[in-house]
């Protein structure tokens, strides 16, 4: 009978460290949250800006580290080592948008933070186990990129709008198009478009055959991101709904 692989040295998905992952980085944005709402109501507009921008700088600091460590000598590898995953530009995007407060950023990282990068939560690239370093780099920089979109969205109150959805969707295709080749001269999977796979398995190898899965792959994206913006129309409909009704019986008073 096979020994299954010990949790603590091999990173097994939906297991117990897996869950134990999610639960403590849920736990902590619900934190983070509770005390941005809570200045909210006490209206402490220099505590919040503090605590948007601390968090920020917070995330910009893990960014640097995440790149620091894969980038250090002792550590590079070609195949997986350079900074161009989009997970790699959105470690940098999120905390960013939370200290300069740029929409452009911020709407980035709504779109790619919850839309694309999340699948490391769903689906994690990863075979190393807690006693190992690369497990703790892994989550640290997954972690902080989308525990800063949500902390945006349900914290801060960003509402994406049309024009940010086409500049995500319109970012997108442009990665992909610069990604593509580079990723198909070298023999390389970066953005997950390239023929050869360097990492664990992932939902792209159900996709079908290499070139033609890039294609599927942008318009599953695109999908992705629509979906995270239809509810905010169905909210400012809602929105304006609610006001025309209370101006409605202001305007026939004064009648």
């Amino acid at each position: 009978m096979t020994k299954p692989p010990n949790p603590y040295f091999h990173f097994h998905p939906y297991g117990a460290v897996h869950f134990c992952v999610l639960a403590v980085f849920a736990l902590i944005v619900a934190l983070m949250v509770v005390l941005r709402r809570t200045d909210d109501i006490a209206h402490v507009r220099p505590r919040r800006r503090f605590m948007d921008r601390s968090i920020g700088w917070i995330g910009l600091g893990v960014a640097i580290f995440v790149q620091t460590v894969t980038l250090w000598p002792s550590r590079f590898d070609h195949l997986t080592s350079l900074p161009i995953q989009i997970c790699d530009l959105v470690m940098f995007i999120a905390p960013l948008g939370l200290i300069t407060g740029w929409r452009p950023l911020r709407a980035l990282a709504y779109f790619w933070g919850l839309g694309l990068t999340s699948i490391a939560f769903i689906w994690p690239d990863l075979s190393f186990g807690p006693v190992y370093f690369q497990f703790w780099v892994f989550w640290a920089a997954h972690a902080a990129i989308l525990a800063t979109a949500l902390y945006d969205v349900t914290a801060r109150g960003f509402r994406p709008n049309r024009s940010d959805w086409m500049l995500a969707v319109a970012c997108c295709a442009i990665y992909t198009a610069i990604i593509f080749p580079i990723d198909a001269v070298f023999s390389l999977n970066y953005g997950y478009v390239g023929k050869t796979y360097h990492g664990e398995h992932s939902p792209t190898d159900f996709l079908g055959p290499w070139p033609w899965r890039v294609a599927i792959m942008l318009v599953l994206a695109a999908a992705v991101m629509s979906l995270l913006f239809v509810p905010w129309i169905f909210v400012r409909r809602n929105r304006r709904s609610a006001a025309q009704n209370q101006t409605l019986p202001a305007a026939n008073a004064a009648v």
